[in-house]
């Protein structure tokens, strides 16, 4: 986890594997991600409100 000014941003692997989802299947849904290098990041915010929903 990397920390930014919203809070935490979540790998590609740490935000699939919180959702129980594949990697394949997390870049399909067209979640807004944020770059650095050439690597994706997911803000933990939107993962946790993924899952209380129940996405």
């Amino acid at each position: 986890m990397i920390k930014n000014a919203n809070g935490y941003l979540l790998s590609a692997a740490e935000a699939a594997k919180r959702l129980g989802v594949a990697r394949q299947t997390l870049r399909r849904w067209n979640l807004p991600t944020i770059r650095i290098g050439k690597k994706m990041y997911y803000e933990e915010n939107l993962i946790e409100k993924i899952l209380a929903e129940g996405k």
